[in-house]
């Protein structure tokens, strides 16, 4: 079974710290699958190999199971700042780790198995009632588990599970006539 982290580092990295932290995670036994940055800080997701630990990393934190981390743009820029009370306010979602503003969007970093991405989905969409809209953009990749997890508490499905999601998407790709 594959194992997966997360890894935040809070600046964003040039091109050459991110080769280092690569060679350092390769030596480890462990290869950076995605790169992405938002909010000031740079993420990757960390495909772990066998059972070692992943090695500290310095000035990075290391998630297992990896975060997601959500990029949340509403349609107008006022809603940033109804988002931002709800996401990192008081009462927030436990699952919250942190929230990060950037122009007109914030980013979120989520423990998916504490708070479904389905009820971060459901609070944006409270937030912006009043101004309704909003991209929500995964900046690392989400695993089946949680995909399929958000999937159906959107779709009112509770019981959708990966292998439904996908089954559901390649019946469409057929359709369309796969080449």
């Amino acid at each position: 079974m594959k194992r997966f982290a997360s890894i935040r580092f809070d600046a964003a990295l040039a091109a050459s710290d991110r080769e280092a932290v690569l060679r350092s995670l390769v030596s480890g036994g462990a290869a950076a699958t995605s790169w992405s940055d938002g909010g000031g800080r740079t993420y990757a997701l960390v495909d772990l190999a066998g059972t070692a630990p992943l090695r500290a990393l310095p000035g990075a934190r290391v998630d297992e199971p990896p975060l997601a981390v959500l990029r949340v743009t509403p349609r107008s820029a006022r809603g940033v700042a109804a988002l931002e009370r709800v996401l990192d306010g008081p009462g927030r979602p436990g699952g919250v780790v942190a929230v990060r503003r950037e122009p007109g969007a914030l980013v979120v970093e989520v423990a998916p198995r504490r708070t479904g991405l389905g009820t971060i989905a459901a609070l944006v969409d409270a937030a912006l009632e009043f101004e309704p809209g909003r991209t929500i953009e995964p900046l690392l990749p989400l695993d089946d588990e949680t995909l399929a997890a958000c999937a159906g508490a959107l779709l009112g499905e509770p019981r959708l599970d990966a292998a439904r999601l996908i089954e559901t998407h390649l019946e469409r790709f057929l359709a369309g006539g796969a080449e």
